[in-house]
C-alpha cells in the first residue's frame, strides 16, 4: 500500500499540513491544493489514487468539483467536511463519492477508511483484469449488467450508475436470493474490516433503488430484511456474451 498517491483538497491550511502529517506517517505518496479548479487539473495529469475532498472551497462548491472529476477518474473520493448532516452526507454520496466524513475526524479513522477504499479498488482491478478475456452478463427478469463493458440496464434501457452503486447492483445479482447484512457490503464492498459508517449502505441502497425500482418506498428488487440487511430478489443468470 506504500507508494500509493493521494490528493488532499482543503483550502484550511492547518487540515492540509495535518492531512500530510499522517499521510507521510503511513508512506503514501501525497500533494495538497486549496482551490477546486487545481485538483482538477491534478486530477487530469497526475491520475491520484484516492482523492480527499474538502466541500467547501474558495473558488468551487466541493459537490461540483467531486461531479467533474467523475468526468476523469473512478478512483476513491472521500469527502472531508465540518458539514455533517445526513442531508450533507446523502448529497455527497449521491454525486459519486465513495464516503463522508465529518470534521473533526479521528486520525486512526480517517487512515483506516483510506486503506480499505484503496484495499477494495485494488481489488476491483484484479478483478477487472481477470474477467477481460471473457466477459461476463448476469441477467435477471428486469436487469442486466456487462461487468467487462461496466454497463448496467433496466428493461433494455442504460442506467447512469455510480462507481460504488455498480459494484452493490453487480453483487446483489452475484447473490441472488441471499440475505446479505450491512457489515457484510461494508466489506465487500467498501473493503471496511470493522462497520465503521453503516449509514453509507443505506444512502448507496436508496440512490440505487431510485434508479431501479418501480416504487423506491416500496422496493420489489433490492427488498430490506427487517434487522438482518437486505435481499436482491430476482433470479439471476451469469453467462460469458449476449449470443448464449
Amino acid at each position: 500500500m506504500a507508494g500509493e498517491y493521494i490528493l488532499v483538497v482543503d483550502d484550511e491550511k492547518e487540515i492540509g499540513e495535518l492531512l500530510a502529517l499522517y499521510l507521510k506517517r503511513e508512506r503514501f505518496l501525497y500533494d495538497v491544493v486549496s482551490t477546486g479548479q487545481d485538483a482538477i487539473v491534478k486530477v487530469q495529469n497526475e491520475k491520484p489514487d484516492l482523492v480527499i475532498l474538502d466541500v467547501f472551497l474558495p473558488d468551487l462548491e466541493g459537490y461540483e468539483v467531486c461531479k467533474e472529476l467523475r468526468k476523469y477518474t473512478d478512483v476513491p473520493i472521500l469527502f472531508l467536511s465540518c458539514k455533517d448532516s445526513e442531508w450533507d452526507k446523502v448529497i455527497g454520496l449521491s454525486i459519486g463519492a465513495d464516503d463522508y466524513i465529518s470534521k473533526p475526524f479521528r486520525a486512526n479513522e480517517l487512515i483506516a477508511r483510506i486503506k480499505a477504499h484503496l484495499r477494495r479498488n485494488r481489488k476491483l482491478k484484479q478483478h477487472v483484469s481477470m474477467i477481460q478475456a471473457e466477459p461476463c452478463i448476469l441477467s435477471s427478469q428486469s436487469l442486466k449488467i456487462d461487468l467487462k463493458q461496466h454497463e448496467a440496464f433496466l428493461h433494455n434501457k442504460q442506467l447512469d450508475l455510480s462507481a460504488k452503486e455498480f459494484q452493490l447492483l453487480a453483487f446483489f445479482m452475484n447473490h441472488p436470493k441471499q440475505v446479505l447484512s450491512t457489515e457484510h457490503l461494508l466489506s465487500k464492498i467498501w473493503g471496511y474490516e470493522v462497520a465503521i459508517d453503516t449509514k453509507t449502505v443505506k444512502v448507496h441502497i436508496a440512490n440505487l433503488r431510485k434508479k431501479i425500482e418501480n416504487d423506491p418506498k416500496e422496493p420489489e428488487k433490492i427488498i430490506t430484511v427487517k434487522g438482518v440487511g437486505y435481499k436482491f430478489n430476482e433470479e439471476t443468470t451469469k453467462y460469458t456474451s449476449y449470443m448464449d
